[in-house]
């Protein structure tokens, strides 16, 4: 996309990564299950889907779309205080949980599916009835 300064994302990204005390970018794709291969492209300013982004914000404690306003030239938002990233380790589930504007009934339904197909249960691979 058009203005999209990706080396500009690096940047925070790195810087970020380093505050936690990930001095490197091993530690980093431990934590946040991103290789080390995607997360080096994304830390040389090259581009990255949109789900490694949101894996990265969750870890670094970034709102839901901080990567795309640094990418336009604004700041990264703080995750939300109110759920905590040590009930939900899992990044996918802490990211469905901080999503703004869902309902609660509804973060709860999604984290208990992604949990089940997660877990292997007997029924995740049939339909909802």
């Amino acid at each position: 996309m058009a203005g999209e300064d990706w080396q500009r994302l690096a940047d925070y990204v790195i810087a970020r990564r380093v505050e936690l005390g990930m001095r490197d970018r091993r530690a980093f794709a431990e934590v946040t299950g991103v290789t080390e291969r995607t997360l080096g492209k994304l830390e040389n300013g090259q581009h990255v889907s949109p789900s490694t982004l949101g894996m990265v914000e969750n870890r670094l404690g970034w709102a839901p779309g901080s990567c795309r306003r640094i990418l336009a030239g604004g700041e990264p938002k703080a995750g939300s205080p109110d759920v905590g990233q040590a009930e939900y380790e899992d990044p996918t589930l802490w990211h469905i949980a901080s999503t703004p504007g869902l309902p609660p009934d509804v973060v709860r339904g999604l984290v208990a599916l992604a949990r089940n197909w997660r877990q292997g249960g007997e029924d995740a691979d049939e339909p909802a009835r």
